[in-house]
């Protein structure tokens, strides 16, 4: 294994108020590097990778952070699993903040919408709720319960390809009573097991100049009744019955886009319009073309 010499002292330890996390995978490592280049510690990767990663590996020398590049069994062995990709960092992470109110009204204003994973205690639960967010243009993910945990699992990190990095994550608290304090600047809505109201029979919700607050719950019972308690709205996406239901990733995978999809504006929207636009925009100049002519044709006629 051929070892960065620049940095024989090992790599500061992650301290009270850090998580260490070891994130795999070329996705999640490089999304690291970008967004959080402080929170890398160490890396490991296989020999096959090393060329793609130039600017990675000369930010660690000159941070004089070591690394390794090596065979896959040296990447498994430093990282705990085989399911590495070809690259491993050791990073440290802040515990996330707890936002104060003047943070909400903030968030209000700018019309930012929020997410809550309340009890989430599956790993890669929460990396499919953070994919799904940033895929939808979420910037705050806000963590209660078990999700707190969750969220620092190394499979979080990895399985979300990157997608955590581009979250702000926020601590709860005790979710029913956080929800409480912010529901006159947001609109709370929880997705539940039946008992809210089916989403294949709705608009999506919109009141103005309040966002949505939305909160996600586990997959064995949802969101706890005094959680629901605070939701304005409760949605429900139904199934095809049984015992089976919608884990918080799948919900937030389906959820989430129903929800916050862009309305068309009434007017001048859609391919429908836009060609009727375009018809409209032929017709007009044809018929200053044919009217020029007719003049042009009057005239001639005239002087003869």
């Amino acid at each position: 294994m051929n070892e960065n010499r620049a940095a024989e002292t090992p790599p500061p330890a992650a301290s009270a108020n850090l998580h260490a996390v070891t994130v795999c995978g070329l996705s999640a490592v490089l999304a690291c590097f970008q967004k959080r280049p402080a929170a890398l510690r160490r890396l490991w990767v296989e020999q096959r990778l090393a060329r793609q990663l130039g600017d990675l590996l000369h930010f660690l020398a000159e941070k004089k952070l070591p690394y390794s590049i090596g065979t896959p069994e040296d990447v498994a062995r430093a990282a705990g699993t085989r399911a590495h990709g070809g690259i491993a960092a050791a990073t440290a992470r802040p515990h996330p903040s707890k936002p104060k109110p003047s943070d909400f009204d903030a968030w209000r204003d700018a019309g930012c919408a929020l997410l809550f994973a309340d009890d989430v205690g599956d790993a890669p639960q929460i990396a499919a709720i953070a994919r799904a967010a940033v895929a939808m243009g979420l910037r705050h993910l806000f963590l209660g319960g078990a999700s707190l945990e969750a969220a620092f699992e190394e499979r979080a990190w990895s399985d979300a390809a990157g997608a955590l990095e581009e979250l702000v994550l926020h601590d709860a608290g005790e979710t029913a009573l956080t929800l409480r304090a912010l529901r006159e600047r947001f609109c709370v809505v929880g997705f539940t097991r039946p008992g809210g109201r089916r989403v294949e029979d709705l608009k999506p919700i919109r009141v103005p100049g309040r966002p949505p607050a939305i909160v996600l719950g586990s997959a064995a019972t949802g969101i706890t009744p005094e959680v629901a308690g605070k939701c304005e709205h409760l949605l429900h996406i139904p199934g095809a019955g049984g015992n089976h239901w919608l884990n918080a990733g799948d919900t937030a995978a389906y959820g989430l886009p129903w929800l916050l999809r862009k309305e068309r504006a009434a007017a001048g929207a859609g391919f429908l319009a836009a060609k009727r636009a375009r018809r409209a925009g032929a017709k007009t100049a044809g018929n200053a073309d044919g009217a020029g002519g007719a003049g042009g044709a009057g005239g001639t006629g005239g002087k003869s």
